[in-house]
């Protein structure tokens, strides 16, 4: 193991115990309030169970963990000097209680993110603080299956405001944002809460645009010689599922975990053979990583490039081939949607609450950058296995709302390596020889796109 897993901020080891004087004074900063806190919430209400956070010097993600779907509202206060008070953002939860283990501050204090600390705001109201070193953009969206409220803050400036949830989205979403009780002097700036899921039923959402011609061929694509880098190109594969997670299994007992885990060793032996590559993996184990907790991974070890690796299945125990998927608000036929709904393990009338965030999210260079990645990587998987085993199928470049894509800030693909529910195509994924050859292909695309500077991550 890299040891990536283990670079999440421990919250319980961190928590550091604030002098009374010091503590007291927070707490009336932001209006979480001095009295003894109130009962624990009634049995059935939801409960802010633990935060999560994954943080650098240009880049922090927490992820405020309710298990049960709950009304929200985020919104940020200004540094006040005067009072030596830092930028923060604030997350109420309305209708909720909180775990008596996660009311501790934890202390940070690297240059972008100072503290996280949770408490009572009000009898129905749990509030969740992040102190900033520096004023720095965010955005604040949530994810069902389990619930929780994803902060995604950027250092740099790289993420754009998120824009409002389109009026016809049904019901609307939480509480409307009023004057905020933590500063009179300094009113609060409203963030959009989460959208809330459409009504069952919904049309499955339109088909994504096609792919321009320029991204047929990725050496056409190329505008400029490739620019000096700084350090070795840095490759994050992502072996999706894990632990209590056996993704897709096959006719004979064959499990995904297993089979991505496998593969993902292989890429990692290949590339990294070279020396030209930094390469980590989000597991080296049989272990279960939340999916935001894998993109939070990528990011905060500043990879160039994301490779998650899954296998398919499908009701049809005919089905076969080869995909590749980008990240997209939709998709082109049902079938996929249902496969990044299988994988993000949500109905799939949940994958609706996400799509304006998506659009705002991933647009521009990074996912260009990301098409072309893709098709090379299914070309070049489908050849190589084609040596192995004539007559492999391509399914092509696809593109779907998968939640483990969401807030890459970087060249980032799915690889959905044939279908281990057609009883064919998993006795070949038992074969040492045929699990080569897909790590061969992505190997192969990556190298390609290591070498040329066609990445999206310009942090360099």
């Amino acid at each position: 193991m890299e040891g990536e897993a283990g670079e999440r901020v421990d919250l319980t080891l961190l928590r550091r115990h604030l002098g009374a004087a010091i503590l007291a004074g927070f707490l009336c900063a932001v209006g979480l309030p001095l009295a003894a806190p109130p009962a624990a919430a009634a049995p059935g209400v939801p409960r802010v169970s633990d935060i999560r956070a994954w943080t650098n010097e240009i880049y922090t993600r927490v992820a405020i963990d309710t298990g049960d779907e709950v009304s929200w509202q985020a919104n940020t206060l200004r540094a006040d000097p005067l009072l030596g008070l830092p930028p923060r953002i604030f997350i109420d939860i309305r209708r909720a209680g909180i775990r008596d283990g996660i009311l501790k501050p934890v202390e940070v204090r690297n240059g972008l993110l100072r503290q996280v600390r949770a408490g009572r705001f009000d009898r129905d109201t749990v509030r969740v603080v992040i102190d900033l070193e520096r004023e720095s953009t965010y955005r604040v969206f949530a994810l069902p299956g389990p619930f929780r409220i994803i902060v995604d803050i950027d250092g740099e400036g790289e993420i754009p405001a998120l824009q409002t949830p389109p009026a016809a989205v049904d019901p609307p979403g939480p509480v409307a944002a009023g004057p905020s009780p933590e500063d009179p002097a300094h009113p609060a700036i409203p963030s959009p809460g989460s959208p809330q899921a459409s009504p069952e039923g919904s049309a499955v959402p339109p088909a994504p645009p096609p792919i321009p011609p320029s991204l047929e061929s990725p050496r056409a694509a190329v505008p400029h010689p490739a620019p000096a880098r700084k350090h070795r190109v840095r490759v994050m594969i992502d072996p999706g599922h894990g632990g209590k997670d056996p993704g897709a299994i096959g006719p004979t007992g064959l499990k995904e975990k297993d089979v991505v885990l496998a593969i993902g060793r292989k890429i990692r032996e290949k590339l990294s053979a070279s020396g030209e590559f930094d390469v980590r993996m989000t597991r080296d184990e049989d272990v279960f990583i939340p999916l935001e907790e894998r993109t939070a991974m990528a990011n905060k070890g500043r990879a160039d490039i994301f490779v998650s690796l899954h296998i398919n299945a499908s009701t049809n125990r005919k089905a076969e081939g080869f995909s590749t998927y980008v990240l997209s608000r939709g998709a082109s036929n049902r079938e996929d949607l249902e496969l990044a709904a299988r994988e993000n393990g949500v109905p799939v009338r949940k994958l609706q609450g996400v799509k304006f965030i998506i659009d705002d999210m991933f647009t521009g260079a990074r996912k260009n950058e990301s098409l072309r990645l893709a098709k090379t990587v299914n070309d070049a998987v489908v050849r190589h296995v084609s040596t192995r085993y004539p007559g492999a199928q391509s399914l092509g470049l696809k593109q779907a709302p998968f939640y483990v894509l969401v807030g890459a800030r970087m060249t980032a693909v799915l690889v959905e390596a044939s279908f281990i529910s057609n009883a064919h195509e998993e006795s070949r994924l038992r074969d040492p020889s045929c699990l080569d050859g897909i790590a061969d292909g992505v190997v192969e695309a990556v190298r390609y796109y290591g070498r040329n500077g066609i990445l999206a991550h310009s942090d360099l």
